[in-house]
């Protein structure tokens, strides 16, 4: 009786094999659609990439405003700009500092 006991159960274990491997296939098969087969993925790959050009924009806005403190702020200019540069700066710097930090991102 042993053999057929592992034999019924060695059936099972095929059919609750074939149950997984036909559920992965079809959660695959239905997870694998592309997002350009999507109605709205046009839309959506769109306003990612107006997202990504905006940043590229003040990216560079940034290193035009850095560029411009950089011209003024030379060997020979006055006291008073040299301290309100170095006020501004530092402030920034300590600003975007606290804000990258993780424990920031952890605790929102």
């Amino acid at each position: 009786m042993d053999s057929f006991e592992t034999l019924g159960s060695s059936t099972k274990l095929k059919k609750e094999s074939e149950d997984i491997s036909n559920m992965m296939d079809d959660f695959y098969r239905g997870a694998g659609s592309s997002l350009l087969e999507e109605p709205e993925s046009s839309m959506v790959f769109m306003d990612l990439h107006r997202q990504d050009e905006d940043h590229i924009r003040k990216i560079k806005e940034f290193q035009d405003y850095f560029d411009m403190v950089k011209r003024m702020v030379k060997p020979g200019c006055s006291q008073e700009v040299l301290k309100v540069a170095l006020n501004s700066i530092s402030s920034l710097v300590s600003i975007l500092t606290y804000m990258s930090s993780p424990k920031l991102h952890s605790s929102l």
